[in-house]
């Protein structure tokens, strides 16, 4: 599991660290923030271990260009130096990670451009992870890897990766799958089951198999996740990250979301999720304040900004956390109403 990651003056932060959960860790904030760039960092910092360890070499030299080139493909700066905080003296980025307890720390310079140095390095072992963007992919997935493979796309790296993932066929032991009880939750709640053929996804249900592109994207999101699932790209050793669950989702599919995240982590998985939804955020945070029956372990992060920096709270629930968007913004629209209602009534 992800143990921790600390960042000085990377992108937005100037010396911010956080402890994370082995279950659900969710981290909540207004735009700019820094809650996706927490994602990216250690799903890029993965992903070079990952590449690292197939090459076969004990390079350090090499470890540290595959690990630039990571970030610089998860974030899509011009180069990376770019990632370093500006109001930060004496520009330079310093990234420290712990990984089943132990440590990657990495740093560059504002003048870098394609390297970083490492510090520190205790070499973790590899770990499977996968990271959901934002936007569902489904509609995209029909010739998107051979595209990207030959051209430039102004896609990053988890669109890429998630796309690779996608395209492996599902598992044939289906009934031992020890995320079984996600599955039957998933396709219960959706009313169908997703399949792919000759590089094309469909959904699948009593009526035959229809076109994933007919589908609501927000259905087409949920889908892939459990696309992912029958084909054991996500399994109870995966790390999870998932940027904004809620995109183009109903509340009634929020819902689903939340005891899907929570039957997830019960099955083993470390889950990070970044989020601005209040109904996700707050049924979550109930599972949380009765854990003692729920069985789930969880942590917020609430990350606020101002002026140049970013500070950072935690807690087990909501309740915890004083700098928090999304109830502010609720509390605003009521007294908007109480406004109009005593203006106009």
């Amino acid at each position: 599991m992800v143990n921790s990651i600390s960042l000085q003056g990377f992108t937005g932060f100037t010396d911010n660290s956080f402890s994370f959960t082995n279950g659900i860790n969710i981290l909540i904030g207004k735009n700019g923030t820094g809650k996706t760039h927490i994602l990216k960092c250690l799903a890029s910092a993965l992903q070079a271990r990952h590449e690292f360890q197939q090459k076969r070499t004990t390079s350090k030299e090499q470890f540290e260009y595959i690990l630039a080139e990571n970030i610089t493909h998860y974030f899509k700066p011009d180069f990376i130096g770019n990632l370093v905080n500006k109001n930060v003296v004496p520009g330079k980025s310093t990234v420290s990670i712990k990984n089943d307890g132990k440590e990657l720390s990495f740093s560059f310079s504002a003048t870098s451009r394609t390297t970083v140095k490492i510090e520190k390095d205790e070499k973790w072992d590899e770990c499977q992870f996968i990271y959901i963007p934002p936007r569902e992919m489904f509609s995209l997935f029909e010739g998107f890897i051979g595209l990207s493979n030959k051209r430039e796309l102004s896609f990053d790296q988890t669109y890429i990766n998630l796309a690779h993932s996608l395209a492996l066929p599902v598992l044939r032991d289906l009934e031992n799958n020890p995320l079984k009880s996600a599955i039957d939750l998933m396709e219960k709640e959706l009313g169908f089951n997703v399949l792919q053929m000759n590089g094309r996804f469909y959904i699948k249900t009593d009526k035959g198999p229809m076109e994933a592109h007919l589908v609501a994207e927000g259905l087409r999101k949920l889908a892939s996740i459990l696309y992912l699932i029958l084909n054991g790209e996500i399994n109870q050793n995966t790390i999870l990250f998932w940027d904004e669950p809620e995109s183009n989702l109903n509340p009634a599919l929020i819902r689903v979301v939340a005891e899907f995240i929570r039957e997830l982590q019960k099955c083993g998985l470390q889950i990070f999720i970044a989020t601005h939804d209040y109904l996700l955020t707050h049924i979550l945070s109930l599972y949380s304040e009765y854990k003692a029956y729920t069985n789930i372990n969880m942590r917020f992060f609430g990350l606020h900004k101002e002026g140049n920096t970013i500070s950072m709270e935690e807690g087990e629930t909501l309740a915890t956390i004083q700098n928090n968007p999304i109830l502010e913004e609720y509390a605003a629209f009521y007294e908007l109403e109480q406004k109009y209602i005593n203006n106009y009534e």
